[in-house]
Formats: structure tokens, sequence, C-alpha cells
């Protein structure tokens, strides 16, 4: 990788050099920011975050300065924190101005702050740079290097803390109890970070062991807040003991367990899930290019082989470097489309786009079907890579690919004997257009005899038959969620005869993928004659569970989508009404289909609003059974005439039924 410090122009060289000449750091201070200069310069920045620091030269002399001061800081006859170095001394230090003086704090404060509570700063604690990084990330990598020293004092009395109970004794002299040898990536665990040391001392390696826990939630923090996230997402220290025989005991995870979990049908119950999770995986690429590029038409296809041995899926999306699929695709249960990353993705950060993906594991579910997966993908500016995975535990076969393989992914599942029968294109067609006939990017695919159906695209709104006036269909008011009822007449001559029965309910869909049915958004009443579609967008998506077959709504969610679906069933039986209005129906029809009707809206769910907006011959069967009810169970507070004693019956209109009937009950006693 290419130096960062390589990266300074010539100002901020001189600066850095200034602040330097001015700290006069003692061999100590010296010694530990040659340290942290090394870790961040040789290997814990990866290429993506040094990308992100090397579009602003400030930066990266704020990286290296932010090192100068915790050294000069933390060493040991140091007196005074980086911070109020910069306040008293500023214009010594060859800063520029105040404004660099306070990004230069705020990093120091933050960075000494993540060593030392082991947290990742807070949003609202950072400074933003008016170009470049975040200054999270460089106080993240600041931070984080301070931490990993575990020759420096601050992390050395972090370190004794954690020294338990009767190994108290000699606590202050901890660190000459042990001996680090390697600080750096781990030669043959990608994504580690290894710690060696020598230690001569039970209680020391007990509290060590304690550190690489409170390290390893340190940095998987910053992964949840920083952008670009670390390359690194384990730490381990391989600790050699010396005249004593630990027992590092913990709990740990099987991960073959949990890689056939994701892999089998105890997570996924259907087999055709594999196609839903790549076809979401490839729109949410697509998407991602679309930020960048104006002229950008995404395209997705499925293709299956004459023999149906093989399925491919293609995407013209954003494609992968081999540094997202290290820090992404490798990472099970880690999804970009929901990292913080994305914002240094392209410069149309602005655009609300919706990603799809959000646990990084759906691409597992592939090996329901699949022995061998090949992918091919290829970034713009960077050269394609061809990854073949015939077995998770096993490496991958990683080989370049030449510059003429287009930008984008393709997946290709090289299906296993027994599967290949059940995976007849046929089998698809169904379940794809159940599941993604809203979505944004339409899909094309090619069954084994070449022919082509295209699924996805469609409009949310049900069609109606404009020639007969019967389907009455409400928009819900969502934004920028899309949501419709459908509300069905039965006319068989010239008039309207009734409500034509209907089932489902409510279709919940998210980003245009089918997720679940819900009845509870409507009327128990209204269930048998009306059902709805919602597609949930931004703000108003919701939690979904790890193979996106079920909802999980806050109370807040729920009860403000529950108010608007039934706001909606107001607008359709309105819209039924005025057309009935407007036929000569037999009065007893009439009768029969208001009162049919007005059973979907109970009146203790009725406020004012859908009160006020009921048609007039609803809203006087509502409100008889409003006052029938009230006569009958509120007999005594009407005698007493305690009219606070409602039950909670306070909406506008049910006050006002509540005062007729007391007034007329007066009158008559």
């Amino acid at each position: 990788m290419t130096s960062l410090l390589a990266a300074l122009d010539s100002r901020h060289t001189a600066q850095l050099e200034q602040l330097r000449k001015f700290l006069r750091l003692p061999g100590e201070g010296a010694q530990l920011a040659q340290r942290l200069t090394g870790y961040l310069d040789d290997w814990l920045l990866d290429e993506e975050q040094r990308e992100a620091l090397r579009g602003a030269p400030e930066d990266v002399y704020l990286l290296f300065a932010g090192v100068f001061l915790l050294a000069a800081e933390h060493r040991s006859d140091a007196g005074n924190t980086g911070a109020d170095i910069l306040r008293q001394h500023w214009e010594k230090l060859g800063l520029t101005g105040s404004k660099q003086a306070q990004r230069l704090a705020a990093i120091c404060r933050n960075a000494v702050s993540l060593e030392q509570e082991h947290q990742a700063p807070p949003a609202e604690s950072a400074t933003l740079g008016t170009r470049g990084a975040d200054d999270r990330l460089i106080s993240a990598a600041v931070g984080l290097a301070l931490a990993l020293d575990l020759d420096a004092p601050p992390t050395v009395a972090r370190i004794e803390r954690l020294v338990a109970g009767t190994d108290k004794a000699g606590a202050g002299t901890l660190v000459e109890h042990y001996q680090v040898l390697v600080i750096g990536p781990h030669p043959y665990l990608a994504g580690t970070i290894r710690v060696q040391v020598n230690c001569r001392r039970y209680g020391a390696h007990r509290a060590l062991k304690r550190y690489e826990c409170a390290i390893q939630e340190l940095l998987n923090q910053l992964n949840r807040r920083i952008s670009p996230r670390f390359l690194y997402s384990d730490i381990v220290f391989e600790i050699t003991p010396d005249g004593y025989r630990p027992a590092d005991l913990r709990f740990t995870v099987d991960s073959t367990a949990a890689l056939q979990l994701f892999m089998g049908n105890r997570l996924y119950s259907d087999k055709r899930v594999y196609l839903r999770e790549l076809i979401q995986n490839a729109v949410d690429a697509c998407n991602l290019r679309k930020l960048s590029e104006d002229a950008y038409t995404p395209r997705i296809t499925i293709d299956f082989n004459p023999d149906i041995s093989v399925i491919t899926i293609r995407d013209n999306g954003i494609g992968m470097s081999r540094q997202w699929i290290e820090k992404y695709f490798l990472k099970i249960g880690i999804s970009f489309y929901q990292s913080d990353a994305l914002r240094n993705t392209g410069p149309r950060t602005g655009l609300d786009i919706n990603f799809i993906s959000q646990f990084g594991i759906g691409f597992l579910s592939s090996f329901l079907v699949a022995e061998r997966i090949v992918i091919r993908t290829r970034k713009a500016g960077q050269p394609g890579l061809m990854i073949a995975i015939s077995d998770l535990n096993d490496y991958f076969d990683v080989r370049n690919l030449g510059d003429d393989f287009a930008q984008g992914t393709e997946v290709a599942l090289h299906l296993k004997p027994s599967r290949i029968n059940y995976c007849r294109s046929l089998e698809f067609v169904g379940y794809l257009k159940t599941n993604i006939r809203f979505l944004s990017v339409p899909v094309n695919l090619s069954n084994e005899r070449g022919e082509t159906i295209t699924i996805g695209g469609e409009e949310m709104a049900y069609k109606v038959d404009t020639r007969r006036s019967i389907d009455y269909v409400a928009r819900m008011a969502l934004d920028p969620s899309e949501g419709y009822l459908l509300l069905r007449a039965k006319q068989q001559t010239d008039y309207i005869q009734g409500v034509e029965g209907a089932k489902g309910g409510v279709s919940i869909f998210q980003d245009g993928i089918f997720v679940t049915q819900v009845d509870a958004l409507l009327p128990e009443r209204a269930r048998g004659i009306v059902v709805g579609r919602i597609n949930l967008l931004g703000g108003e998506r919701c939690e979904l569970s790890m193979d996106r077959n079920r909802i999980f709504w806050t109370d807040d969610q729920f009860r403000r989508l529950k108010r608007i679906t039934r706001y909606a069933l107001v607008d359709a039986v309105n819209q039924f009404m005025v057309t009935m209005d407007k036929q000569a129906a037999p009065e007893q029809i009439r009768r029969s289909i208001v009162n049919h009707l007005s059973i979907c809206f109970d009146f203790n769910e009725v406020d004012d609003f859908m009160h006020a907006r009921l048609s007039d011959p609803i809203r006087a069967v509502v409100d008889k059974r409003f006052r029938d009810f009230y006569r009958i169970h509120f007999a005594h507070a009407i005698s007493s005439a305690q009219l606070q004693d409602t039950d909670g019956y306070n909406h506008a209109w049910q006050q006002r039924i509540i005062a007729t009937v007391a007034r007329r009950s007066r009158l008559k006693n």
C-alpha cells in the first residue's frame, strides 16, 4: 500500500514538522509516536480508507498530528492533554487558524475517549471536515492504534484495571510481566489483527485476555459507526506463557453450525428463496451505480442453461472490487448496503435510494440448491475477479478477469444433481411474480428453451376495469411508501346487488419485494370484503426477520399504518356509496348494503376525522349503534347525570351523542 505520509503536500509537511519540533518528544514519547505512525501508515488503514484520507491532504495531516499530540500527552512527564496543548500554543504549532485547531482538538478528545471508554465516538461528538474523510474515521484510526499498543501508558493503565482479585499484588508493575513481540495483520487469518505477547505472570495473562475481549468489542462498534469500516473484524491475542499454565475458557460459536443454519431449511422454508436473495443483491448493486451515473439503465437477467444444470443471475450494477469482497462479501452478517460506507461511493449521495439487503447472509441460501458457485464481478476502474466456491469451509479459488468483462456481477449456480429437476424455470415464474412483481428494476428471465419473460416493474395500484364501475380503489396517505385498498361490488343487472367477498388481508411489500400478509391493519368485520397492498419505502420501512418473511412493527409504526389503512377504507366505501346513489337499486338492497358496509366501522375505533368523512347513510348507522350501546350500558350514568363516566368515549362525535342522550333523558324525567 502507498504511504499516507507521501500524500502530504509541502505546506502540510512543513506544518507537521513544526508541530513535531515544538512538542520536543522525549525518547518514550518519540517511540510511542513512531509505533502509532507505523501502525497507521503500514497496515491498520486499508486502501479504501487511505483513498478517503488522500482526498484532502489536511486530513492526512490531522491524522498524524493527532498521533504526535497524543504521544506528547501520554508521556510520563506530561501534564497537559493534547487539547490543552492546542488551546495554549496553537499559533506556535504551525496551524493555519483556530478552525484547524478546533478540528484537531476534537480528534484528540475523541481518540482518547475512544481508547479509555472503549466505545465508538457518538456521531454528534465529531466535527465533520469540509472535504475528504469524516473526522470520526480519523479519531477512530488514532484511537484504535493507541488501544492496540500494549506499551502505551493509557493502555497499560486500562489492562491494570482488569487484573482480578488476588492477582492485584504488584499490579503497578504489570508491564514488566509481559513483552509485546508483534502487532499487525495475521499472516493466515484474513481480516484479523494478531497481537503476539510473551507473559510471565498468570494475573497479567488473565488481564490481557479480558482486554482482548474489550478491544474486540471496540472494533465491532467502530465498524458499525465509521465509514469506510476497517478491513479487520477480529483481534486475536496469542500469548506464550512462561512459568504458569493458563486456562483460557470462554463460550465460542460453532461456525460450521452457523453456516449450516444460514444455508439450510431451518432458516428458509422455501428452497426458491435464494433467487429472491440474489435478485435483491442485484437491485442494490444497480441502485448504487445509479447514484453516480445519470444515463445509466439498470439491467438484471436470469438464465437457465439447456439442461437446467446452471442458473446464472447477472446485473450491470456497481460491481465489486477486491477490497469490497474482503470487507463485506466475505463477512457473514455484514451488508455493505446498510453500512455508512455508502457515503464514499460517489458524489451524488443525496439521492433517496432504498437498499434492500439488511443482514449480509442471503447469498448463503444459494447452497440450498448449488454444489458450486462461480462469481464474476468487476467494479469500474478495477480489475475483474472470478471467485469459485465449492465448500464454505475451504478457501475459495480466486482469479483475475480481463478488462473486457463488463461492469457488474454474475453469479452462476451449478446445481446439485438432486435439485436439477426441482429447479425447472416453471417452478420460479409464479414464485417471482408473487415476490418481485413490484420491484423497481424489471428482471428478464430466460428459460431452458430460450423463452424470455419480464417480471417486475408493475404499478402498485390495483388495475380497475373502466368498463364496469364496480371496483373501488383508495390510495393510502403514505409518503414515500405506497398503499392501496380494493373494495369490489357485485353487479349483475343495472344496479349493484351487494359486496363481493375478498380474502388475503393486506399484502406487505418492502422495497417492492413481498414479505407477508396481515389482517390486523383492517377492522375485523372488513377482512372478508377488502384487500390491500402496501409497499414500505424510505423511513417507513420496518425491521424484518432474517428470512424476510416476517415483519416486526414498532407500536408507533403499527398504530400509524392501522390508522391510515382505515382512513383509506372510508374513501373506498364512500366511492361505493356514490356509485350506488346514482343507481335505482331497490330500497331493501340499498339498506342491506349500507348495513353490510357500516359494520366495517366499529364505533370504538372511529375517530373524529373518520366520522366526518363517512358518507351520510353509513354515518347514520354508526351513530345509531353507538347511541343504542350507550343507552344500554350507561343507563345509570345517564340517570344520575354523571356524564364524565363514559369509559373512554371521548371523541367529539361520541360526546355529542352522549350529551344528546342525556338531555333527552332529563327531559323525559
